[in-house]
C-alpha cells in the first residue's frame, strides 16, 4: 500500500447532494481565503453562488464528492460543473464540458493525498461519462497535483475588465 493509500486508508469518500450546499459554499469560501483574496469579497462569492450551487445540485450539473473523516467531519471536498458551451475539436461531438472546482482540504488532513483522491474520482466520472476533456484553473497550492496527474497548462488567457 502507497504512502497515500496508507494516509487515506480511514477516510471514505461519499457524493455531495442537495443536503451539501452550505459545506460546498464554505470550501469555496476557504479556497479563495487561503490564495489570499481580501475577506471583503469571501461573502458576496458565497451570496452569488448559493442559489446557482443550489440549482447545480439539484438538476445534477453540479457533481462533488467529499472525504469523510472516520469522526463523520468533510475532511475535503472536490467540485465538477457540467456545462454546455460549444463543442471543440478534441470532442466535436460533445456540446458539454467537463470543469473542476472547488477543491478544498481543511488544514488538519492536508498533505493526505485527499485532493488527489477526490480529483482521481472526478477523473473517473468523467472517463465514465466520456468526456474527452476535464478542465480548472490551478491555484499555485494546486498545481503541483494537478501536473503531476497529467493536467496541462493552456492557451487560455483573460482579460480583467475595469
Amino acid at each position: 500500500m502507497s504512502n497515500a493509500a496508507a494516509r487515506t486508508s480511514t477516510i471514505t469518500i461519499r457524493e455531495t447532494n442537495l443536503d451539501d450546499v452550505e459545506e460546498i459554499l464554505h470550501h469555496r469560501r476557504q479556497m479563495f481565503s487561503d490564495m489570499g483574496h481580501p475577506e471583503a469579497v469571501l461573502d458576496p462569492i458565497v451570496r452569488s453562488c448559493r442559489p446557482y450551487m443550489q440549482r447545480y445540485l439539484a438538476d445534477g450539473s453540479y457533481r462533488g464528492w467529499f472525504a469523510i473523516a472516520p469522526d463523520g467531519r468533510v475532511a475535503a471536498g472536490v467540485g465538477l460543473l457540467i456545462t454546455p458551451l460549444v463543442s471543440g475539436p478534441l470532442a466535436p461531438d460533445n456540446v458539454n464540458r467537463a470543469y473542476l472546482l472547488n477543491v478544498y482540504t481543511y488544514p488538519e488532513f492536508r498533505k493526505r493525498g485527499l485532493a488527489r483522491a477526490l480529483t482521481q474520482k472526478a477523473i473517473d466520472y468523467c472517463r465514465s461519462q466520456e468526456f474527452k476533456v476535464l478542465w480548472l484553473h490551478a491555484s499555485k497550492y494546486g498545481r503541483p497535483i494537478y501536473e503531476s496527474m497529467g493536467f496541462e497548462a493552456t492557451n487560455e488567457m483573460r482579460l480583467i475588465i475595469d
